[in-house]
């Protein structure tokens, strides 16, 4: 394949990831919840990986690429604000980043079986045992509630469930006294939250805003569409917003998925012979690397670990640029495991874990959708654009393959700057 089919064919996988994130927020909201929302995903990851493990041709291979991707959109919204959901506020964050070391033992786990699978036609057994996994994940999903019972709203601890009983006959006498122009999905605006009329479950369950807003009026939470609308009302939600889409599109226009995506292809030109084990070696940094923010993330702080980590992305940018340009064998492979090594500690899981806690709570489900979209849209333009951008900032015989990286630094140091400035929390 050319370049250019070879990119079509990568990123058909973030396109159908484009899709199911930017679906998820329906399906998690919609009457199916979140444990079917889990089954369609597990369904469209095994047919996909079905179709790819059956193909002949490279169309069938793209299309059940793009099925997987579909599936995986889907996981990349659910997973993180579910176990937001069902974890305890003191170790929220490192349960979260629980996800993104779940994601990249997996990548370590692929690469490790495709270095004996990698041959005709046995390269087939790759995407079985993607199936089977997929198959487990369907046979398991009954078992995981379809619901988390109570919601915490705002990521602040209660004493809701062990209060439901009195608190559920302390409700039935309040009702008869609130308003009929409040609906109870809706909390007072902040003059009215100590009104005597409103119980005071109904201020902790829901958001704080207007009564009288129409988006509201049927449930207390937002849909993507009603989402950009409302952003521009609500300096809360405008503020988070922004840091979810600042640290979304930063993961991927940090070079992290080229780095991953064409590791080998990188490194050729320094470690002709060894360029294969490298990419083995940088995945094996990225799930070490995931681990120490287990134990840093609620200690250090959100916001303390993204500008380390995309400070040093920038700063291993500039490096790998130069070295490759260069020839220096030894910094090239230094700077690519320094980058890798940066990614993880912070513009890895950090914007999945700050995903439900920058936004108010009737915003969360959207904002992921929104932002995990974008995400997918990024990851799609750089597994596209990366060997042709590559290829024309060099020249025919490969001098200046490094090139491209300079680009990746002056964005790793346009996001610190970003979140700096935006990320308040």
């Amino acid at each position: 394949m050319s370049d250019t089919l070879f990119g079509f064919l990568t990123s058909s996988y973030p396109i159908g990831g484009f899709v199911g994130s930017a679906c998820a927020s329906k399906l998690i909201q919609g009457h199916r919840g979140k444990r079917n929302s889990l089954f369609i995903s597990a369904c469209s990851i095994g047919l996909g990986s079905l179709l790819m493990s059956l193909s002949n041709l490279v169309l069938p291979i793209i299309i059940g690429r793009t099925i997987i991707g579909f599936g995986c959109g889907i996981n990349t919204v659910l997973v993180p604000i579910y176990l937001s959901e069902i974890s305890p506020p003191h170790i929220r964050g490192s349960v979260g980043v629980m996800n993104q070391l779940a994601i990249v033992i997996g990548i370590f786990s692929a690469q490790l079986v495709s270095l004996p699978l990698s041959s005709p036609f046995i390269w087939r057994w790759i995407f079985v045992i993607s199936f089977s996994l997929s198959s487990v994940q369907l046979l398991t999903t009954p078992f995981i509630p379809s619901e988390n019972r109570r919601s915490n709203p705002n990521n602040q601890p209660s004493q809701l469930d062990q209060e439901d009983e009195d608190d559920d006959e302390e409700e039935e006498d309040h009702e008869q006294d609130i308003s009929p122009s409040t609906h109870p999905s809706t909390s007072p605006t902040p003059h009215q939250s100590n009104s005597p009329h409103l119980p005071e479950r109904a201020t902790l369950l829901t958001p704080t805003h207007t009564v009288d807003n129409p988006l509201f009026k049927d449930s207390n939470t937002l849909s993507v569409a009603q989402l950009l609308q409302e952003w521009k009302r609500d300096p809360a939600l405008a503020d988070g917003l922004k840091i979810v889409l600042i640290t979304q599109l930063a993961q991927q226009f940090s070079g992290i998925n080229a780095v991953l995506y064409y590791s080998t292809s990188i490194m050729k030109s320094v470690l002709p012979t060894q360029a294969i084990y490298i990419s083995l070696f940088i995945t094996a940094i990225n799930v070490i690397m995931t681990f120490p923010p287990i134990f840093l993330v609620d200690k250090l702080g959100r916001k303390s670990l993204l500008i380390i980590s995309a400070s040093s992305m920038a700063i291993n940018s500039l490096l790998l640029g130069l070295s490759i340009n260069y020839e220096v064998a030894q910094l090239s492979s230094l700077a690519i495991v320094l980058f890798v090594a940066s990614f993880s500690i912070g513009l890895g899981p950090i914007p999945f874990v700050i995903l439900s806690e920058v936004v108010p709570s009737y915003a969360v489900s959207a904002s992921g959708s929104l932002g995990l979209a974008l995400n997918w849209a990024s990851n799609f333009i750089v597994g596209l654009g990366f060997l042709p951008l590559r290829n024309a900032m060099s020249s025919p015989d490969g001098d200046g393959d490094g090139n491209v990286f300079y680009i990746f630094a002056i964005l790793g140091t346009i996001t610190t700057c970003l979140i700096y400035r935006t990320y308040k929390h």
